[in-house]
């Protein structure tokens, strides 16, 4: 039953879900996961007068997210509630874009959206003006820039920065090791066809870990 669930239990879901589908790239998770959770949280805590927010109104990582509180919902429940679900919309949309079943991600998150009740049109990022929705669009926008800054290399699909290997791929399907360099270093596999852990082809039949 969708309404015996809490919001963020159902934003959780399909985060999971989507991760399933996705790559097989812990790492990559682990800070999706994390994000989300912040999104979540912050989207919480913004409408709390105890609790002390992450990201809005701090600097993370290098990235200030400005932040002077927003006006007191006559519902804090529904306005907690909205802006929770627009601030994880905005994150899951740009971290399972790229992802091998990307359609079936967005639609999922459309689709959670509209049961809801919300516009996934709306795009406002005003949160002084009251709007939860505002709020959960301008926090999910701090925590897309955050994470465009924070060292991960996502606009590059995370690959590396700083290392490459010393070796040249070994070729799987050929005998021995005729190219290698220093039987000291990492050398990374060739294959003919290669396929993760949740059963999505790898674009890249070399192996990176």
């Amino acid at each position: 039953n969708l309404w015996s669930q809490s919001v963020a239990r159902l934003w959780n879901e399909a985060l999971i879900q989507s991760i399933r589908e996705d790559f097989a790239r812990p790492p990559v998770h682990a800070r999706n996961l994390f994000h989300v959770s912040l999104a979540l949280y912050d989207a919480w805590a913004a409408y709390d007068t105890v609790a002390e927010t992450y990201l809005l109104g701090k600097t993370v990582a290098g990235y200030t997210c400005e932040f002077n509180g927003v006006p007191v919902p006559a519902d804090i429940e529904a306005a907690r509630e909205m802006a929770m679900s627009y601030a994880a919309y905005r994150v899951l949309r740009n971290r399972f874009i790229g992802s091998p079943n990307a359609v079936n991600a967005l639609t999922r998150y459309d689709n959670l959206m509209t049961s809801l009740g919300y516009n996934i049109n709306y795009n406002g990022t005003n949160y002084a003006s009251g709007n939860p929705a505002d709020l959960g669009n301008y926090l999910g926008a701090c925590i897309i820039l955050m994470g465009y800054q924070d060292g991960s290399n996502q606009q590059y699909s995370y690959s590396s920065q700083y290392y490459y290997p010393v070796n040249p791929p070994l070729i799987m399907d050929a005998p021995g090791a005729p190219d290698i360099l220093d039987p000291n270093r990492w050398q990374p596999l060739e294959l003919s066809t290669a396929i993760d852990q949740n059963g999505n082809p790898i674009p890249s039949k070399i192996g990176r870990a």
